[in-house]
């Protein structure tokens, strides 16, 4: 495995940045896309809003600073919320065709954040993660993680399944969980 030693963030900031955004595009959409639903987005609109976020996220990820009492998850809603404001503040000038109109323009503004629980938000970003992560990594290695951490297996099960011993199923279990560490770093605070 050939993992750079940079989170995902720092990637995003850095100078070849473009298969940083690939990546963090495919860990994000699936999330961007349920908090637009929840804020009553129709299938056609989230996708615009979710493009938009990310256009939006381009300028504002190289500036975004940790802080404290603030999480990655939080201030990703907030620009979620205010492209979702600006977009339809648009579509309300524009003429609106049957019940939409603005009454949804006019409607209050939740937090995704707080509508998606910080556990739930956690699980679906790990999973994400490991989709993403999961190129990393050979056959062998991944069989070895995914049974004694997906599959809950015991590690000499895993290991006896496998041909390989227990240490080569926990060593593989520590390069998938530091790699994933390492992509997420600074998106689960």
């Amino acid at each position: 495995m050939d993992a750079p030693s940079v989170s995902l963030l720092e990637q995003l900031r850095g100078p070849s940045r473009a298969a940083a955004w690939v990546r963090f595009v495919n860990l994000y959409t699936p999330l961007l896309r349920e908090w637009a639903e929840r804020r009553g987005f129709q299938a056609a609109d989230t996708a615009d809003l979710v493009q938009n976020v990310f256009v939006k996220l381009m300028y504002e990820v190289p500036r975004y600073k940790p802080t404290a009492g603030r999480s990655f998850r939080a201030w990703l809603a907030q620009v979620l919320t205010s492209a979702g404001h600006d977009y339809r503040k648009r579509k309300a000038a524009r003429a609106l065709s049957g019940s939409v109109g603005l009454a949804e323009v006019a409607s209050p503004d939740n937090n995704p954040a707080e509508e998606l629980e910080e556990a739930d938000y956690k699980q679906k970003l790990l999973r994400r993660g490991l989709d993403v992560v999961r190129a990393d990594f050979n056959d062998q290695t991944w069989a070895a993680f995914s049974g004694v951490m997906i599959d809950e297996r015991p590690a000499e099960a895993v290991a006896s399944g496998l041909g390989i011993s227990e240490s080569a199923v926990y060593l593989a279990r520590h390069r998938v969980l530091t790699r994933l560490r390492q992509e997420l770093e600074g998106f689960l605070d």
